[in-house]
């Protein structure tokens, strides 16, 4: 989270160390093809940019036999291959990826654009709503228009006992005619106003950005001076913006979890939960950067850990609870209906809030939570019954 701007006039270029690209080979005369000899040269290398300098494979990588090839070797090879195209021909060497610091950029607007580059939810815009809708107002009118002036014509054409044009459009059409033209403008004018209703619907159609990440963006571009206060207003047009990013499955509870991480320990919470590029990216400004990928692991556990205690803590709970004479069934039946409630009650609140599911989804995952809590129920009682 951007707090304050940092040192600005310093240059900053890193590299970061990839996993190791690998692939299988192709044939010798693919290999020939594709990767000279090494100790040879060519003739087009000399003097020419396009062709750097030959490097020798073997003194840069060497892949293992299969003789001394670990199981971790194999695992790590079968991984790769997997997230690579099959057609597509690399060496087994590291690739060392560039990465730029935000004090690499110049203040202004060059710095803001590499902080909006920097993380997906920095990603927002405006959407301009107002000027989209005084748009289509003035086509519709337009376009009301040309169709009274259609059925103007329409009624002149009657009047004058020259309906055969209003039944036959070759007739119509055979010479040029102010109700040609008039369609002639209709279908232009509703082939542009359609074009400008479908694509606003799509942008209507983009989520607004949380507070949170429109307030990291304000406060990076207000705390840096990158922008001018008169152009910089449009970052507090809140019900105006739109966030480009990608919806993510959890949706608010991310951010819930990254502030609440953040406030027990930044330390701790930056060093296990940033990558090597973000903590380079970040620089000397005071900037807060997390992988969305290793806080969604880290996520995806807690809400599998809740899960397991929604589903075993009442069973633990109905199991102590269950009468061993017929003379408890009334007493301890009202606790055991009363933690079904509260459990089920639980549930559906923990699938509302920590989920995207939908309605109808929530109803159902909910019935069946607590249909599997009462047949518990029932069983106990059956079993009460028997004896």
């Amino acid at each position: 989270m951007p707090e304050s701007g940092g040192n600005d006039g310093a240059n900053h270029s890193s590299r970061v160390s990839a996993a190791t690209i690998t692939t299988q080979e192709q044939g010798a005369g693919a290999q020939s093809s594709s990767v000279p000899e090494a100790g040879t040269s060519s003739e087009n290398s000399e003097g020419n940019p396009f062709y750097p300098e030959v490097v020798d494979v073997e003194s840069v990588s060497t892949v293992p036999s299969e003789e001394r090839r670990t199981f971790a070797d194999r695992l790590r090879n079968l991984v790769k291959r997997h997230t690579r195209d099959d057609d597509q021909d690399s060496i087994d060497c590291e690739v060392d990826q560039l990465v730029n610091s935000l004090d690499h950029y110049i203040v202004g607007y060059p710095k803001v654009a590499a902080f909006v580059n920097a993380d997906p939810s920095f990603l927002i815009y405006r959407k301009f709503g107002w000027l989209h809708n005084r748009i289509l107002l003035y086509l519709q009118d337009e376009i009301v228009a040309l169709e009274y002036k259609l059925n103007k014509l329409d009624q002149g054409t009657f009047t004058d006992d020259k309906e055969v044009k209003l039944k036959s459009r070759r007739a119509d059409f055979l010479n040029p005619g102010p109700r040609r033209d008039t369609v002639k403008q209709i279908a232009e004018k509703l082939k542009e106003y359609d074009e400008h209703l479908l694509r606003f619907q799509k942008i209507q159609a983009i989520r607004r950005p949380t507070l949170r990440n429109q307030t990291s963006l304000y406060n990076f571009i207000y705390g840096t001076r990158s922008i001018v206060t008169s152009e910089a207003r449009w970052i507090r047009e809140g019900a105006d913006l739109a966030a480009v990013a990608r919806e993510e499955e959890h949706g608010w509870f991310n951010g819930f979890l990254e502030d609440t991480l953040k406030k027990i320990s930044p330390k701790v919470t930056q060093v296990i939960f940033r990558t090597k590029e973000q903590k380079i990216i970040t620089g000397q400004e005071n900037v807060f950067l997390v992988s969305p990928f290793r806080l969604d692991v880290f996520l995806r556990i807690v809400l599998t850990i809740l899960a397991a205690i929604l589903l075993l803590l009442p069973v633990v709970i109905l199991f102590e609870l269950q009468p061993t004479e017929a003379s408890q069934v009334r007493q301890k039946g009202g606790f055991q209906i009363l933690t079904i409630f509260i459990f089920t009650l639980l549930f559906s609140a923990s699938c509302s809030i920590c989920t995207k599911a939908r309605r109808q989804e929530v109803f159902t995952a909910t019935a069946a939570y607590c249909a599997v809590l009462v047949v518990f129920l029932g069983c106990t009682l059956n079993t009460i019954a028997g004896k």
